[in-house]
């Protein structure tokens, strides 16, 4: 457990429960226990993100979901199973709803959404875990684009679903810039259990500033860091090309005095999301340490040795101020 989950001088702080699904290293562990909550069960597919979650919370997160809500267990076992909780917190996988996700699947002739087959019915298996144990509220995140994928259908489905479990269901699409040195546009959905508390929930006004990315860069950074001439040139001769026909992905070095683009779970490839400018060398990929200040993960959190684990963490994990806030005004209205 986290401190915020422990016993101290003879009280436990708790207020109230919650699980973690499709967890990564724990974004939204971190944003609910600073509130006081407990988290009670953590499901992660990926390995190595069960280690660092491990280190990070001291809680060991299942793996595969699945293996409990596949459709040959009955509901009981379910049941029985998962801990009962107040909040169920999830960000289920993006890849099935993201613009990139579902450039690629065309391209291969693949299915995405909701009819992938292996990620796109995971929404199904939280509303099965929903059905059964009836938590007072849901948090949700994924990827923008999921409002407007399969010509908003799939949105669609996802609201149908939410409706037919008893949940009034708001959301919005919030930018983190204002809160962490990152632009990160992600749609946030909360969903109550009263359906008169989904008319009250209003979502944060992050307007205002923009935070720069040199506010993130750690100093004396290692040079292994550094992009070799071969990878530098290859960055350039792709955006020259890409640029010139007029489509495919291209590569610059970051304007120190804006937010970063987002970071994404690909980061470790080639880093082309973020090139740090040097002077007199080449541009240089940002560190794990700067990529979970992008995010908002505190100073003192481990981030995995790895350092191409690491990057796809980070890349997959909520901005944790942003989901600060939001399970701030969530729990206003669960206590009013």
């Amino acid at each position: 457990m986290t401190e915020s989950c422990r016993v101290m001088a003879g009280r436990k702080l708790t207020n109230f429960t919650f699980i973690d699904l499709f967890a990564g290293i724990g974004g939204f562990h971190l944003a609910l226990a600073s509130l006081g909550g407990e988290c009670v069960f953590a499901s992660e597919i990926d390995e190595k993100a069960r280690v660092t979650y491990k280190q990070n919370h001291g809680l060991q997160p299942n793996g595969d979901i699945r293996a409990i809500t596949s459709a040959d267990r009955p509901d009981n076992v379910i049941k029985n199973q998962i801990p009962s909780h107040d909040v169920l917190a999830a960000g289920f996988p993006c890849q099935p709803f993201s613009l990139a996700g579902v450039s690629a699947r065309n391209a291969l002739g693949q299915s995405h959404g909701l009819l992938d087959e292996t990620q796109g019915t995971l929404f199904y298996d939280i509303a099965r875990i929903v059905k059964i144990k009836r938590p007072k509220a849901l948090l949700l995140e994924n990827v923008s684009n999921i409002v407007r994928h399969d010509g908003g259908k799939t949105f669609d489905v996802l609201r149908r679903v939410i409706s037919e479990l008893g949940y009034s269901l708001s959301w919005d699409i919030l930018n983190s810039e204002t809160l962490v040195p990152q632009r990160r546009k992600r749609c946030f959905m909360v969903a109550f259990r009263d359906a008169d508390m989904g008319e009250k929930m209003k979502f944060p006004d992050l307007s205002g500033d923009p935070i720069p990315l040199r506010s993130a860069l750690e100093k004396d950074v290692d040079e292994k860091y550094t992009l070799s001439d071969r990878g530098w040139e290859g960055h350039r001769r792709r955006t020259a090309a890409n640029l010139a026909r007029g489509t495919g992905f291209t590569a610059h070095v970051a304007d120190l005095d804006r937010p970063s683009n987002t970071i994404v779970a690909r980061y470790y490839k080639d880093g082309k999301e973020c090139l740090i400018p040097q002077a007199g060398r080449n541009p240089r990929f940002l560190t794990p340490r700067e990529c979970a200040r992008l995010q908002g993960f505190p100073e003192n959190f481990i981030p995995h040795p790895s350092r191409s684990a690491a990057y796809k963490q980070f890349g997959n994990a909520v901005a944790v101020p942003v989901f600060k806030l939001l399970r701030r005004l969530c729990w206003r209205n669960l206590t009013k």
